[in-house]
């Protein structure tokens, strides 16, 4: 089994209705896809042993990138002040090729790659004394999230 490293993961955001290709969010230093199943009981008073019974109701998802506030222009990448909350983005969790000088923005083929719209929910940003300024988008999921080929 082969191994990916984190900096061939990224999060490539598309606004809806734009003409660009999916950028990624510029100096990310992590990313984090979390998709979980809800469940519900389903226990009744006719049921036959002791134990709680649970049924499926639904799947939801959300991805949180954590990155260095920049000012310099990132050559079409996302930066804390192009994120608007509330928005929702076009996201694609993908792995990129880790080619030498890329910056790894270019995408592979992979079945790494997963896709759906999501809803910009919170951003969060962190300036301590002494230390660089960083932030953390939460982009909650608004509908399916899919494989996709990139």
């Amino acid at each position: 089994m082969a191994t990916i490293k984190g900096q061939n993961l990224r999060i490539l955001l598309h606004e809806p209705d734009a003409e660009q290709r999916p950028a990624c969010i510029a100096a990310a230093t992590s990313c984090t896809a979390h998709i979980a199943l809800q469940v519900q009981e389903d226990t009744t008073k006719d049921n036959e042993n002791d134990w709680i019974e649970n049924e499926p109701v639904g799947v939801n998802w959300e991805v949180d990138v954590e990155a260095l506030v920049v000012n310099e222009d990132e050559g079409g990448a996302y930066k804390a002040a192009d994120l608007v909350v509330g928005m929702v983005y076009d996201v694609w969790f993908s792995r990129t090729l880790g080619a030498a000088g890329s910056q790894n923005r270019d995408t592979t083929s992979s079945l790494v790659n997963m896709r759906g719209d999501a809803i910009l929910s919170d951003l969060t940003i962190n300036a301590q004394v002494g230390n660089i300024t960083t932030y953390t988008a939460k982009f909650t999921g608004n509908g399916e999230l899919t494989q996709e080929q990139a």
